[in-house]
C-alpha cells in the first residue's frame, strides 16, 4: 500500500523542484504552472495557447459539486506514455500533480480518481488548473483568469459594411447577391431552436487565418462579434460555441447576421431584407378616421430602434397624424395594440410589444392627449396578419394597431 504512494511522492517532488522559482522556468510543451511527468511525452512540442478562452471546472461546495466557467488566457496539452515506459495508475498521476500544486500554494477545489481541479493566486494572477487522466493519457488545462477585451477592427476592405474582422484573419473574396435566401437558427422558448428562412440582399464574407498567425479561440471570436452586434443595437437570437445569429434594424431595414467560426476560419453572412413600405407616405388623420369607422382598427408601421421601444425620428410624421386624429375627434378613445413577429422568445416579444404600444401612448400624452383616452396593450406574436415564414410576412406582423374604443 505504501509503494504507490512513495513512488508518486518521489515523482511529484522531482517535477515540483523546478517550479518553486516561478512560472517562467517551464518548458514550452507544458502549461504553467505545471510540468509534465517523466514517463509521459507531450502530444505537441508546443502547448496550445489562446489569448482568451473558457473552460468549465468542477468545484466541491459543501456536499455538492458545482460547475464554474472560467475565462481568460488558456493553455492545453495532452500527454501519452513514452515508448518503453510503464504507465502510471490514475492515483499515481493525480497524486503527483496534486503535490506540484500544493508546493506552489494552490488550493485544491475538486478531486476524484481521475481528476484534479485547483486554483492558484500568484503575482496578482488567478490561475485555474484541471488535470484529467486515463493512465496512458493525461490532459492538462490552465486558465489565467482575465476579462474579455474586444479586438475586432472597424469595417474596412472586403468586410461586411457593419462589422470588422479579427486582426489575425484576412478576408477572402466575398459572395454577394442582390437577392438570395439564407436560413438562420433562432432560439425560442426553453431549448427550442428552429430555422427561419430570410430573403434579401446577401453578403457572405469568409476569413482565413493569416500566415504565421495564431488562431483565436471560438469563444474569443464569437464574443468579439457579439459585442460589435450589441453595439449596433442588434437582438441576439441564437448562440452556441461556434455561432451567433442576430437581427437589427437600420433606417427601416431589417438585417440578419450569422457568424460561424472554427478557430482557423470565420464566416460572416448577412441578409438585408427589402424594406417594407405599406404606404409611400404616412397615413393622414382623415384616412385613419375612415379606417377606424369602417373596420374598428388600423395598422401603423412605426419606425423603432432595433429590438427596442424607442421611436425613431422618422416616426414623428405618423405620430403627428395620430395626434391630429385625436384632437379632431375629442370623443374618440383608442386602445393601442403592440404586435411582433414570432422570431425569438415569446416573453421577450410580449414585453417588446407592450413597450412599443406604451411608447406611442407616451408620445400622444406628450402632445397633449389625455391619458384616459388611450390604453396601451401588448399582444406579442399572438395575432399575426401575415405568414411569419417570409420576410414580408414578418414585416407586416411587426406593427402597432389603433383600435377604436
Amino acid at each position: 500500500m505504501e509503494g504507490w504512494f512513495l513512488r508518486a511522492l518521489s515523482l511529484g517532488t522531482l517535477v515540483a523542484t523546478s517550479l518553486v522559482s516561478g512560472f517562467a522556468a517551464h518548458a514550452a510543451p507544458d502549461c504553467p504552472p505545471l510540468a509534465g511527468l517523466p514517463a509521459y511525452v507531450a502530444a505537441s512540442p508546443e502547448a496550445e495557447q489562446r489569448s482568451f478562452d473558457g473552460t468549465e471546472f468542477s468545484v466541491h461546495r459543501g456536499g455538492n459539486v458545482d460547475t464554474v466557467e472560467v475565462r481568460g488566457r488558456s493553455c492545453r496539452q495532452a500527454y501519452s506514455v513514452k515508448e518503453g515506459a510503464d504507465a502510471l495508475s490514475d492515483l499515481e498521476i493525480q497524486s503527483s500533480y496534486r503535490e506540484q500544486l500544493q508546493k506552489l500554494g494552490a488550493q485544491l477545489l475538486f478531486t476524484d480518481v481521475r481528476d484534479t481541479v485547483a486554483k492558484l493566486e500568484k503575482g496578482g494572477e488567478e490561475t485555474w488548473v484541471k488535470v484529467y487522466s486515463q493512465e496512458t493519457d493525461i490532459d492538462v488545462v490552465t486558465i489565467v483568469k482575465q476579462p474579455f477585451r474586444a479586438t475586432l477592427t472597424p469595417p474596412s476592405g472586403a468586410d461586411y459594411r457593419l462589422l470588422g474582422h479579427m486582426p489575425n484573419y484576412e478576408a477572402q473574396t466575398p459572395d454577394k447577391k442582390s437577392l438570395d435566401e439564407l436560413s438562420f437558427n433562432v432560439k425560442g422558448g426553453e431549448e427550442e431552436v428552429r430555422e427561419v428562412a430570410v430573403q434579401g440582399a446577401k453578403t457572405l464574407v469568409p476569413y482565413s487565418l493569416k500566415s504565421g498567425a495564431k488562431p483565436n479561440s471560438d469563444l474569443e471570436i464569437q464574443e468579439n462579434y457579439r459585442a460589435a452586434l450589441a453595439g449596433l443595437g442588434a437582438q441576439i437570437l441564437y448562440t452556441d460555441n461556434r455561432a451567433t445569429v442576430a437581427r437589427l434594424e437600420q433606417g427601416g431595414q431589417t438585417i440578419w447576421v450569422r457568424v460561424y467560426s472554427q478557430e482557423n476560419d470565420i464566416e460572416v453572412a448577412a441578409i438585408e431584407e427589402k424594406p417594407f413600405q405599406p404606404t409611400p407616405t404616412p397615413p393622414q388623420a382623415a384616412a385613419l378616421k375612415r379606417a377606424l369607422d369602417k373596420d374598428g382598427r388600423v395598422a401603423l408601421y412605426l419606425s423603432f430602434e432595433s429590438a427596442k421601444a424607442a421611436l425613431r425620428p422618422d416616426a414623428a410624421k405618423t405620430v403627428a397624424e395620430v395626434v391630429k386624429l385625436m384632437k379632431d375627434n375629442p370623443a374618440l378613445k383608442l386602445s393601442i395594440e403592440g404586435h411582433t413577429d414570432d422570431v425569438g422568445p415569446k416573453p421577450a416579444n410580449d414585453k417588446l410589444s407592450r413597450d412599443r404600444a406604451a411608447a406611442l401612448a407616451d408620445a400622444l400624452a406628450a402632445a397633449g392627449i389625455a391619458r384616459d383616452r388611450v390604453k396601451a396593450v401588448g399582444l406579442g406574436p399572438d395575432k399575426p396578419i401575415a405568414d411569419n415564414g417570409t420576410s414580408e410576412g414578418r414585416a407586416k406582423n411587426r406593427r402597432v394597431e389603433l383600435v377604436k374604443g
